[in-house]
């Protein structure tokens, strides 16, 4: 008494898939394809870089105001020089009529100024109420 792997004794049929052919086939079709589709694209995009910087006018109405942090960690809104103290920075973020009626203040760290106090001025703005707190960067 024999066990049978897979049949094809005699006279009985293979009920097996034969995969080689197949994958065979696939993978000529595969070079084919890779062969005949087109070659990708290689096309630069022109773009323009501006000429001069945006330097901010302090007369002008439309801009944002700009918060200057010095290298020693103290920061000016504008002409006002802000305190030091986390909640009297907080209240005159929230007393500045300009910065609540606009909701955007623009971030700019002069010098060595260090990462730490940028970031308080920035959080003490959003406290404030000032949903848009963006950074001021030189020109590259």
């Amino acid at each position: 008494m024999g066990v049978s792997s897979g049949g094809g004794g005699e006279g009985e049929p293979v009920c097996e898939i034969n995969v080689t052919p197949m994958v065979d086939v696939l993978l000529c079709l595969l070079i084919i394809f890779m062969v005949a589709s087109p070659k990708p694209p290689n096309e630069q995009i022109e773009i323009t870089v501006p000429k001069e910087s945006v330097t901010q006018v302090p007369s002008d109405p439309n801009s944002p105001l700009l918060v200057e942090v010095q290298a020693d960690g103290t920061a000016k809104l504008g002409q006002l020089v802000l305190s030091s103290k986390y909640d009297e920075m907080l209240k005159q973020f929230q007393d500045n009529e300009k910065a609540q009626a606009d909701s955007k203040v623009v971030v700019s760290a002069k010098g060595a100024a260090t990462y730490g106090a940028v970031i308080r001025v920035m959080t003490a703005a959003h406290e404030a109420g000032i949903a848009d707190v963006g950074i001021a960067s030189d020109r590259l």
